[in-house]
């Protein structure tokens, strides 16, 4: 098994429309029904006003992950959440990955 880690650092005064923007098009629970997915969850910290957020999953394999990353639906909604985030528009919405040892 192996963990995914994306920081998402929203846009100022975006938070709450990242978070919704998360609700509302059901991104994790489209995850947690994807073939490999354990489990999905998004978290807000809690040291920097909730700008910042970190959605972490757990995955049987790096090859599900990818499988994640290549959705076309999951793509689409990337290019959506680009508008909420301080990043610039072409930097991948993309984690990292992580074993457990």
């Amino acid at each position: 098994m192996i963990r995914s880690l994306l920081t998402l650092r929203a846009a100022a005064g975006k938070a709450q429309a990242l978070e919704d923007f998360y609700a509302e098009q059901g991104v994790l629970e489209r995850a947690r029904e994807f073939d490999g997915c354990r489990e999905a969850v998004l978290l807000r910290s809690v040291d920097d006003a909730g700008s910042t957020h970190l959605v972490t999953a757990d995955w049987d394999s790096a090859a599900d992950y990818q499988r994640w990353i290549d959705d076309p639906w999951r793509s689409v909604v990337s290019q959506q959440l680009v508008a909420l985030l301080d990043i610039g528009p072409d930097e991948p919405v993309v984690g990292r990955l992580y074993e457990f040892v």
